[in-house]
Parts: C-alpha cells; structure tokens; sequence
C-alpha cells in the first residue's frame, strides 16, 4: 500500500495553480499507517468581484436629477384573505388545533398559528357585528370611524357603500 501511495504521488501531475505535496516519513502504528507530509505554503489571491453573483451593479448618472422627498415608510397592515383555498386552510387549521389537547398531531407551531388566528377571526367577527349594528341605527359615520379604527379597511369601504346607497 506505501508504494502504491508514493507511485501516486510521484505521477500526479500538479496543476498549474497547486502545488504538491512531499512525503516526509511513514511508519507503522497500533492503529495502521501514519504518514507525514510537507504541504508548501501557497497563498491563494482571487481576484475581488466587483459585485457579488447575482446582485446587479447600478451605474449612478453624472449629473443626478432632483429626487422628490421619500414618503416615511407605513406599517404593514393585515390584508383580508382572498385566496379561498388559504382560508379553507385557516379555517381546518383553527378547527383541528387551535383548541388541540398535547396528543393531537397538530405541531407547535401549528397551534400557535391557529391560536392567533382564532383570535383575529373572533376579533374581526366582534368589530363585523358592532359596525353592523351601528349601522343598523343609520349612523353612518360611527360605522366607518368603528372600522377603520379597528383596522379593517374593507369592513369600511362596505360600511361607506352601505351608507351611500338610498334606504327606503
């Protein structure tokens, strides 16, 4: 096996960027072979990218126009569920774990997740029946000021819709 080592080593052709290995010494050991080897320090320059593998590199113009102010970023807002099958999915996940006991194969994030939705949706429904209820009473201006301060933009714009159109 040694001879089959170093006839290995002595026909490998290093390329032109490695550079190769020297036996030192070999000798046995209780555990087999141990083999010592000289490794030539080799400095490896790459050359910098200007711009990493997938970023684009933006050429900024000579002469730069005025930019107009940036507006302050604004808070995220929860968007309504128009995908059905996702609220299909929100819904068997509330249904099946939200309430779940410790042998239900529902994981822990899965209960998370259902415990926070349940809570929007109970949320959502108690802001749906007080606006509903204001404007049943035809103060059109309550309900609309009860949505948006609730956060619910669509329940706002339907409120709003609701208002405008004549009631007999």
């Amino acid at each position: 096996m040694l001879f089959l080592l170093i006839a290995l080593l002595q026909t490998a052709e290093p390329s032109s960027q490695e550079t190769k290995a020297t036996l030192q010494s070999c000798e046995t050991t209780e555990k087999g072979w141990v083999c010592h080897y000289q490794i030539p320090q080799a400095t490896i320059v790459r050359p910098l990218d200007p711009a990493p593998p997938g970023v684009m590199a933006l050429a900024m113009p000579t002469d730069p126009a005025p930019q107009p102010p940036r507006q302050p970023p604004q808070a995220p807002v929860a968007a309504p569920i128009d995908n059905r099958a996702e609220a299909a999915r929100q819904t068997r996940l509330i249904a099946r774990c939200a309430d779940a006991k410790w042998y239900s194969p529902c994981l822990p994030g899965e209960r998370k997740e259902a415990q926070i939705l349940r809570e929007a949706a109970l949320n959502a429904a108690t802001l749906r029946s007080h606006v509903t209820t204001l404007l049943s009473e035809k103060r059109c201006d309550d309900a609309v000021k009860t949505a948006l301060e609730g956060g619910d933009l669509t329940l706002a714009r339907e409120a709003r819709e609701f208002c405008a159109v004549p009631q007999h």
